[in-house]
């Protein structure tokens, strides 16, 4: 059975970041995640209590499982120690028609992302602080290139299985770029690596990019985990899935975050 790490600096102290904000705990760094104490099975976890009228609801502390290898999953969210990655589930949702987002939660807003995913945004969060990713919150100025700083910076790729090696994109490859006079398609996204924010916490103290879904983002989103860097973020009207590049609608793919 797989073992299950609940306590110490592994996922108690990622959780004490979301619940109190990013500048409440350091984050584990990777080699602690090796040592970190181990169970033999998953604890009971109680029904959440619902906060009071105008809070967010109270969450249970999220459970990190061990692999093996240097692998750990957090919910759906497979991370590896070792390599500095996270691998994410997800499904293509869009082929056609305006994106704002490259990644969004089911309960997100699917009707204009390239990629849905059953992770919870917390999840994903707590394994990039578990790796030790320390969020850059500024998105720079409008109508601008957002700053990139090496410690914000992740490079996404996303496979997918087929007959044969698997296929594999980097993530700008998976959005083109319309002339905002004409239409017509210049590109795809330019290469190069996103920023990851790591969304917001709101004024009720709920982690801003769990309630809204909002994960990795093309157009300027402070909610999101991920903010694309480029100036045409800022042009809600011109980016479209590469349906050249993508497999069909539901089939299932990885969206994998490389850590520096």
């Amino acid at each position: 059975m797989v073992a299950v790490v609940v306590v110490g600096t592994l996922a108690v102290g990622a959780w004490l970041v979301l619940r109190r904000g990013p500048d409440a705990v350091r984050a584990p760094a990777a080699e602690d995640v090796s040592g970190a104490p181990e169970v033999s099975q998953a604890p009971e976890v109680s029904p959440a209590p619902e906060a009071s009228t105008g809070s967010a609801p109270v969450q249970p502390e999220p459970m990190v499982a061990d692999l093996g290898g240097g692998r750990f999953s957090v919910g759906a969210v497979v991370f590896d120690r070792k390599k500095r990655e996270i691998t994410i589930p997800a499904a293509v949702n869009m082929v056609e028609g305006p994106v704002e987002y490259v990644l969004v939660g089911r309960n997100g807003k699917v009707h204009e992302a390239v990629f849905t995913t059953e992770a919870e945004a917390r999840d994903i969060h707590v394994a990039a602080l578990l790796l030790g990713m320390k969020p850059e919150p500024d998105l720079g100025p409008m109508n601008a290139a957002a700053p990139l700083r090496r410690q914000g910076m992740v490079v996404i790729r996303v496979e997918w299985d087929r007959n044969g090696p698997p296929e594999s994109l980097f993530l700008n490859e998976t959005v083109n770029v319309s002339d905002p006079s004409s239409g017509a398609t210049v590109s795809a996204l330019p290469a190069g690596a996103w920023l990851y924010n790591g969304s917001r916490f709101e004024a009720d103290g709920a982690f801003a990019a769990s309630r809204s879904a909002s994960i990795i983002s093309i157009i300027r989103d402070q909610d999101a985990l991920v903010n694309y860097p480029g100036v045409s973020r800022d042009n809600d009207e011109i980016h479209t899935p590469n349906a050249a590049r993508l497999p069909k609608k539901d089939h299932p793919v990885r969206i994998i975050l490389k850590l520096n």
